[in-house]
């Protein structure tokens, strides 16, 4: 069984590289501003597993079998561990 070890310090989302790994660690979002909501409709919760594919035009990545796409602030209000 090959498994994937999580190291590091939680950072950005926006600092994966494309075809880099993490699991969500936490939710980093200003109270009020709407992030948080949008966050648990798309069902991006801790312990999720994503891996980026793409940072441009807008932040692309793969949660499951579902690709999502959001922007700058979004992406950074995602903090992640990343898989080696």
């Amino acid at each position: 069984m090959l498994r994937e070890s999580i190291v590091g310090e939680p950072r950005p989302l926006t600092e994966l590289l494309p075809g880099e790994r993490g699991t969500v660690a936490d939710l980093h979002a200003e109270k009020g501003d709407g992030t948080l909501p949008k966050l648990l409709a798309l069902g991006i919760l801790p312990g999720c597993r994503v891996e980026m594919v793409q940072r441009f035009p807008s932040y692309l990545f793969r949660i499951g079998h579902t690709q999502v796409a959001v922007d700058g602030r979004i992406a950074r209000a995602i903090r992640v561990r990343q898989s080696s």
